[in-house]
């Protein structure tokens, strides 16, 4: 996915895309930004979900000891590496204004080019019209965050051809979803940190419901981020090398792309359902009882692997027995 974003590392040769170096193709610089950005989401995704778990327990006063344990260490997992998500997200950015200029202006919503440029925290985009409904922008703090200059140019969408510029509306919400959910995850995961060392986080009731409130936060994230990725890297499906409406297998009628698409939909919606249901049931249930020893009389020549368990039980690993 990185080099159908930025494509390197490839020649043309008699119309089609030919690898030239596979180092660049598979472990480029864009590529080297882009892995360490989705494997930090889905560690936070999986640390705020673990953090909610605990919260849960803890507002049922049921599985004490471990809720506690998780809650602990999720809200720190995530405190801690939600600063290095933030400093790679900022990379991510700047190879898309190096590389796809016309999706920054898209996440931005930037129509016309601006010297210095404003950043627009919420608007409504109106694209047929070219202008942001009901803008609330901050002055210069757009070049600031593009370029690191207070008085920077920035290019808008005026400058790229409209058959070469990406939609506007999903891209710019995207964004902002993407980064208002991750600033959710710092204020718990810090805030939970605070109230830890104060020794009242399993005492905030308040806190503990927005914690256990706050688990779908990561996977909101994640799909908001590759919406916008991929809804703003249109109309391509390789950028500046093939277009999506080049792509597309021209023996498909629209009955093949309707039964591909519903066998899609019904396959992930079985999977889906019965793994949702059973994680559910993971954790309504809690964490499994310690396993309880096993008597030195069970084993018999019929059962040799009986002393497996006997074996551990000897040596004090699942429990004590009396002579």
């Amino acid at each position: 996915n990185s080099w159908m974003q930025v494509p390197l590392g490839h020649e043309i040769v008699d119309g089609k895309i030919v690898p030239a170096d596979w180092m660049q193709i598979v472990l480029g610089p864009v590529q080297m930004v882009r892995w360490p950005h989705m494997l930090l989401a889905a560690f936070l995704t999986s640390a705020m979900c673990v953090a909610a778990t605990g919260a849960w327990y803890t507002l049922r006063n049921v599985h004490r000891d471990e809720g506690r344990v998780m809650l602990h260490w999720g809200l720190g997992l995530v405190a801690l590496l939600i600063p290095v998500q933030l400093f790679f997200g900022h990379l991510t950015g700047l190879y898309v204004l190096q590389h796809q200029p016309a999706k920054f202006a898209a996440i931005e919503a930037r129509w016309k080019n601006e010297q210095p440029a404003s950043e627009v925290l919420i608007a409504w985009p109106d694209e047929g019209n070219e202008r942001n409904l009901f803008a609330i922008t901050v002055p210069r703090l757009g070049s600031m965050i593009a370029s690191g200059n207070w008085t920077s140019a920035e290019v808008g969408l005026e400058s790229f051809p409209k058959e070469d510029r990406p939609p506007v509306l999903i891209p710019f919400f995207g964004f902002r979803i993407m980064v208002g959910m991750g600033l959710v995850m710092l204020a718990v995961s810090w805030f939970g940190n605070f109230l830890r060392w104060r020794g009242q986080l399993e005492s905030k009731r308040w806190f503990l419901w927005c914690t256990y409130l706050s688990f779908p936060t990561g996977f909101i994230a994640v799909l908001s981020g590759w919406y916008t990725a991929e809804v703003g890297r249109q109309p391509w499906v390789v950028y500046g090398l093939l277009r999506t409406r080049d792509a597309v297998t021209p023996s498909l009628t629209t009955g093949d792309v309707a039964f591909s698409l519903a066998g899609y939909v019904l396959v992930y919606a079985v999977v889906y359902s019965f793994g949702l249901y059973y994680i559910y049931s993971l954790l309504r249930d809690g964490p499994s009882p310690e396993t309880q020893p096993v008597s030195l009389d069970s084993a018999t020549g019929s059962r040799p692997l009986a002393f497996a368990g006997d074996a551990a039980t000897a040596t004090g690993r699942l429990g004590r027995q009396e002579p």
